[in-house]
């Protein structure tokens, strides 16, 4: 099916009436407000020079000439108050929006060796590159995030051959893949999202690393408790720094940098990010 896009442009008193109307004939509101940012590390601000656009979507049926006419009469008398423009019309065409987010999710080079390359594509990889297949569905870790592309380049040098790894927050399974593409003889991953544990499962599979990778959803609320010594930690979250609860405690032979941290007892009641809390 297709739809209908109806686009109206307002002034800022008139936004919430028009929003109600097309509320009340379409299928949602959107409202976009205009905004300009001078630098990328400054925050947007409101550009006065333009209007905002508010805009909703109808079924283009039997019905959709109908609606239209509705819109187009209330949006008329609104206009006799305030500044409201004309609205545009066009048609969409309905897509497959569960997968048109892979059109861009390019090939990704990241550090000095790996490459993430979405399932859905081919690549042939260079001599010493270390290849990643990942399709991430709705977890979180695509390569494309700061955090996550800062651990992947670290992963490359702190990986040793038969390492240990534990993943707290494991997300889509990527830093998993890359500790066992890099050596790990064992990779633990865990997560408090099942979508997450399913996704990352599903490309643990997909790079045939079931024998070494493991992942396991923890609860959150239960303090789930795995106990075991490993010889590197790796933590990305969203979720600010890491609580108390979430306990490490360094082996005799381990560096006292915090990014290679041994854990030999801990509990989980979430995922978190360095620092890494050790006891006194």
């Amino acid at each position: 099916m297709n739809w209908l896009e109806i686009a109206v442009s307002a002034d800022e008193e008139a936004v919430e009436a028009v929003a109600e109307v097309l509320r009340a004939h379409g299928r949602g509101v959107a409202i976009d407000q205009p905004f300009i940012q001078p630098r990328i590390d400054e925050p947007p601000q409101h550009d006065p020079s333009r209007r905002p656009v508010v805009k909703t979507y109808v079924p283009q049926d039997a019905a959709a000439e109908d609606a239209r006419s509705r819109i187009e009469q209330a949006l008329w008398h609104l206009s006799q108050l305030r500044t409201i423009e004309p609205p545009e019309v066009r048609v969409i065409a309905e897509e497959d929006w569960a997968n048109a987010w892979k059109d861009y999710f390019p090939v990704l080079h990241l550090g000095r060796r790996t490459v993430v390359v979405p399932a859905w594509r081919r690549y042939r990889p260079r001599d010493g590159e270390v290849t990643l297949r990942l399709d991430p569905g709705m977890a979180f870790g695509t390569g494309m995030h700061p955090t996550t592309r800062l651990c992947l380049t670290a992963v490359e040098d702190l990986v040793q051959p038969r390492a240990r790894v534990l993943d707290v927050g494991t997300g889509s399974g990527i830093l998993s893949i890359a500790a066992a593409r890099y050596g790990a003889a064992e990779v633990v991953g865990l997560d408090v999202d099942p979508v997450a544990v399913a996704a990352a499962r599903s490309n643990v599979k997909l790079n045939h690393l079931s024998r070494i990778v493991h992942v396991r959803e923890v609860d959150p609320l239960a303090g789930t408790t795995h106990p075991g010594q490993f010889d590197l930690v790796l933590a990305t979250s969203r979720h600010g720094p890491m609580p108390p609860s979430l306990c490490f405690t360094r082996a005799p032979s381990a560096p006292a940098d915090a990014s290679s941290l041994p854990a030999s007892c801990m509990t989980l009641p979430t995922w978190s990010s360095p620092p890494f809390r050790m006891p006194d």
